[in-house]
């Protein structure tokens, strides 16, 4: 794929069909042990990466050279443009990433968890090899960035919902989603290949207190695990508040229902519990230690007032008379 002097270091990158392989030459110096790996990004050794069944959006660029907290890609043939784009800065134009020579300058590395805003990389794909259309992908550490995906919530007032399908995190709708959540992401190691946002449920404040949008942020490897992590976004958050999740195909393709709930203080001080579900959510069941409430829930959410918090159990009933409860 690669085989050259970047930065005035060699640097040779192979693939066989399964693995992307980078051997670097020189001197370590600020390399760090990653994901099983002997390195991923020092300035010598050599490092692996699983990227069997790629696609043009998750093949999309390699991360070629580290120095610091910079990165350079080496993107793929088919890359017509590349940028950069803060993910906490949805408004802000993206910035041109030149690679006259079929390199990437360097772009600020760093992973999503940090709520405070990472760089992600904007590709777009060139209209001779694929449909032209831009694509993100984040910096998580390894040899492959993850690919960014964005599902967005049921349509309203459409009965049953139809499920909709994972799309390209580049639209304003997404970038305002990754924007608010994106650092609730459950895996932001190396060996994630995608990461997607799923916008499930909207659900309007009691009080006249604005919107809650709650999330569903599934990571999948190149390995076949996946996690997932839910989460709610309130007004005048300071970012997204989990509420539970862990290793599993919760969110996935293969396990398309969910809830969650939690607690929240109105700004007039009135404690509420709130819960929600996805679209296949007809009822939410809330139990307390000496209370209940059992509610169809034609929007799929819930606002139940309670005096003061206390160990619960929530439930919700599928349009298939099946139940399900939040993970954990």
């Amino acid at each position: 794929m690669f085989a050259g002097t970047v930065d005035g270091t060699g640097v040779v990158v192979l693939y066989d069909g399964r693995r992307v392989a980078r051997y670097t030459d020189g001197h370590p110096t600020d390399g760090h042990p990653t994901d099983g790996h002997p390195t991923d990004g020092g300035d010598a050794g050599l490092d692996l990466a699983r990227a069997d069944d790629s696609d043009v959006t998750t093949a999309g660029a390699v991360a070629l050279r580290r120095r610091g907290t910079a990165v350079r890609y080496l993107p793929a043939p088919w890359v017509d443009s590349a940028e950069t784009r803060r993910i906490d800065r949805p408004d802000t134009p993206a910035r041109p990433l030149e690679h006259p020579d079929g390199i990437t300058a360097s772009a600020p590395a760093g992973g999503l968890a940090d709520c405070r805003g990472s760089t992600v990389l904007q590709l777009r794909s060139s209209p001779v090899v694929a449909e032209k259309h831009a694509f993100l992908l984040a910096d998580l550490g390894g040899l492959v960035p993850a690919h960014l995906t964005y599902t967005p919530p049921p349509d309203r007032g459409q009965s049953p919902q139809p499920a909709r399908e994972p799309r390209e995190a580049t639209a304003q709708e997404a970038l305002q989603a990754w924007a608010r959540a994106g650092c609730a992401v459950p895996d932001g190691k190396p060996g994630v290949k995608q990461l997607n946002l799923w916008a499930f449920a909207v659900q309007p404040l009691p009080q006249n207190a604005g919107s809650a949008a709650w999330v569903c942020l599934r990571a999948d490897r190149w390995n076949g695990e996946g996690s997932a992590a839910t989460a709610v976004v309130l007004p005048a958050g300071r970012g997204p508040q989990r509420t539970g999740g862990g290793p599993g195909r919760a969110c996935s393709r293969f396990e398309q229902d969910t809830a969650a709930w939690t607690w929240w203080r109105s700004p007039q001080g009135t404690e509420f519990l709130l819960a929600a579900g996805s679209r296949r959510v007809t009822r939410l069941t809330v139990k307390g230690p000496d209370w209940s409430t059992d509610r169809p829930a034609p929007d799929r959410t819930l606002a139940v007032e309670r005096p003061a918090r206390s160990a619960v159990q929530v439930e919700a009933l599928l349009d298939n008379g099946a139940r399900i409860t939040p993970p954990h």
